[in-house]
């Protein structure tokens, strides 16, 4: 009787042990290169800002789809973080009459604070257009 009771209670721990825990796989937070977001006349945009001895510099490219794209009008503001809100810090606006535009401007002088660029680029197909909004990461000086 011991050896039958034996064999029952190893056989329910080889059990067990044996069971096999099965579960979601972990769901991974997309980084900004995994998102992709569609444009009619936009292919790629970007900007960024740099600050070196209280000097920032600013720097949008946004490129379009030759063949499609006819203009692009890049507005670049360097904001300066106030609290909880943004406020406007210098502001540059040029008109490119390409598919592809590089935008760099820079600003002396800076005050200590954190600071990032907004850039909005106004994508023309003829008379058609798409409006783009990005914010560079944040830097501080």
């Amino acid at each position: 009787m011991k050896k039958v009771i034996s064999t029952i209670i190893s056989v329910v721990i080889v059990l067990c042990l044996s069971l096999t825990a099965f579960a979601e796989p972990e769901l991974q937070t997309p980084s900004d290169d995994d998102i992709s977001v569609c444009y009619l006349y936009t292919d790629k945009i970007s900007g960024t800002l740099s600050i070196s001895n209280k000097a920032a510099t600013c720097k949008s490219t946004v490129r379009g789809i030759s063949g499609t794209t006819t203009k692009i009008v890049i507005t670049q503001t360097l904001q300066k973080k106030n609290g909880s809100s943004w406020n406007k810090y210098s502001s540059w606006t040029k008109t490119f009459n390409s598919w592809y535009a590089i935008y760099s401007n820079s600003k002396e002088s800076l005050s200590s604070g954190t600071y990032r660029v907004k850039t909005v680029a106004k994508v023309y197909n003829g008379s058609a257009y798409e409006t783009i909004t990005i914010y560079s990461k944040t830097v501080s000086c």
